[in-house]
């Protein structure tokens, strides 16, 4: 939630779909970069960002990772295994390509 820009309606979908299952007690997972003070304006509506967020952590756990992105652990280690000085490293991928990518 908060990676792509959403519509003026978002957050009437989103209170629909969330109440929805908040009513019938049916599980909701949700992954965001935004922090939660931040729902109100990725949804274009500070009331309603309130009303879902209050109905999914009431009985709901939050769960915050911090630290650096899982998706570029590998960048970190893969200067250290060059065997090229100067050869620059993928930004996607753990391993090294069988074949070398063309570069500009």
């Amino acid at each position: 939630m908060g990676y792509l820009a959403v519509g003026g309606d978002a957050a009437n979908l989103m209170f629909r779909v969330v109440n929805e299952r908040y009513l019938h007690r049916r599980p909701m997972l949700f992954t965001t970069n935004k922090p939660l003070a931040a729902w109100g304006l990725v949804l274009h509506d500070p009331d309603l960002a309130e009303a879902i967020l209050d109905r999914v952590l009431e009985r709901g756990r939050l769960v915050e990772l911090l630290g650096a992105s899982n998706r570029t652990r590998h960048l970190k280690r893969a200067g250290a295994d060059r065997s090229t000085p100067g050869e620059v490293a993928r930004i996607s991928g753990n391993h090294w390509p069988d074949f070398p990518e063309p570069t500009s």
